[in-house]
């Protein structure tokens, strides 16, 4: 009897070592056992491991900027300005510039042509003019005979306009193409800017092929009203073309 439980139990111990030094490849059916082994062998259970954790999607939508909740906040955009009163106030300006510039582009031509450099000469060399914007003599003095003498001393200078930068302003129009000369400006005597007196000078021609004939000239006191004609006095008639000289 005790020699038969030891033999059994000798057999189930070499059953046991057999099947756990046995490769993976074997299972417990190829092997070839006693029944009373089969009985006591035990089937071994594998576990597998752990699958990695899927990632949430609340993660990854945190990761996501785009997808993340952002807080909008809506402010009112500010007023557009209005374009008009500047784009008007630069019109102004370019034609206030345009104007001025014209103008003063004009009178110079003026001031240059050689028809203005022969009235003014023939002006500033009239005594009746000068005797014209001289101020009247006391009594005393023009008994003596020095305000006389004084009054010659004196030369006859233009008008200058400090809006045009010193120049004197000239009006009318010096047009020899079509036959018409017309000029007028102020004059006064050296030192004495308060007392001045306007020259007028007129002359046209009738055709391309004929004489300038000189209508007007004469000056006025602007203070009095007294006018002189140097036409009759200087019997002017006519201007040279080629020159611009009075004839």
């Amino acid at each position: 009897m005790l020699i038969s439980k030891t033999s059994s139990l000798l057999r189930s111990s070499l059953a046991r070592n057999a099947v756990f030094h046995t490769s993976g490849a074997y299972t417990a059916s190829t092997l070839k056992l006693t029944p009373i082994a089969k009985a006591n062998v035990q089937p071994i259970h594998t576990t597998p491991p752990p699958r990695p954790p899927q990632p949430s999607s609340t993660a990854h939508d945190l990761s996501n900027t785009s997808l993340r909740p952002t807080l909008v906040r809506s402010k009112p955009l500010p007023p557009a300005p209005n374009p008009l009163p500047l784009l008007a106030t630069f019109i102004l300006f370019a034609l206030a510039s345009w104007t001025a510039f014209t103008v003063y582009a004009t009178n110079k031509e003026k001031l240059s042509s050689s028809i203005f450099k022969s009235v003014v000469s023939q002006v500033k060399n009239s005594p009746e003019i000068i005797s014209l914007l001289s101020p009247p003599l006391p009594p005393s003095s023009s008994s003596s005979g020095g305000g006389a003498s004084s009054t010659l001393s004196r030369s006859i200078v233009l008008k200058r306009e400090t809006l045009l930068g010193g120049a004197a302003k000239i009006n009318g129009s010096v047009n020899m193409m079509q036959g018409r000369v017309d000029l007028s400006f102020k004059i006064h005597l050296s030192g004495n800017e308060q007392d001045t007196a306007t020259v007028y000078f007129t002359s046209i021609r009738a055709h391309k092929h004929a004489d300038f004939e000189i209508l007007r000239f004469v000056v006025v006191d602007d203070r009095s009203g007294e006018s002189v004609s140097l036409l009759d006095r200087m019997g002017l008639r006519s201007i040279d073309v080629e020159s611009g000289d009075l004839v």
